[in-house]
């Protein structure tokens, strides 16, 4: 099993983070709402907070676990950072850990034991 990870630069801000793909760990709403059921600011059609342009995220993770190599090369071409893929034994532990680069095929591994 492969799993992919891309991890921000430091100089990238919260907001920006989450919006591309971080989980928000702290919030506020900019026009002081509380809660989306029956906010007046909330856009037709928006159901949560989180969709709202008031949602103002103060602070997200720094790393995106769980992505693919696409959408980290992505991040990597538009933000910098890096980017990398842990090789996965059966019972979970990690065997090889490998960079994800902008330039090649990061797809084809070759293994020398069946996993």
């Amino acid at each position: 099993m492969r799993l992919n990870y891309y991890e921000f630069p430091e100089t990238i801000d919260a907001h920006t983070r989450f919006l591309n793909g971080a989980i928000s760990l702290k919030a506020e709403c900019l026009v002081g709402g509380t809660s989306s059921k029956g906010c007046p600011y909330l856009p037709a059609g928006v159901y949560g907070c989180k969709e709202c342009p008031n949602f103002h995220c103060t602070d997200a993770e720094n790393v995106l676990a769980g992505i693919s190599v696409t959408e980290a090369k992505k991040l990597l071409r538009q933000f910098g950072g890096h980017a990398w893929t842990e090789h996965c034994e059966r019972d979970g532990s990690v065997f090889e850990v490998t960079q994800i680069t902008l330039k090649g095929n990061n797809s084809r591994f070759k293994y020398n034991r069946h996993l």
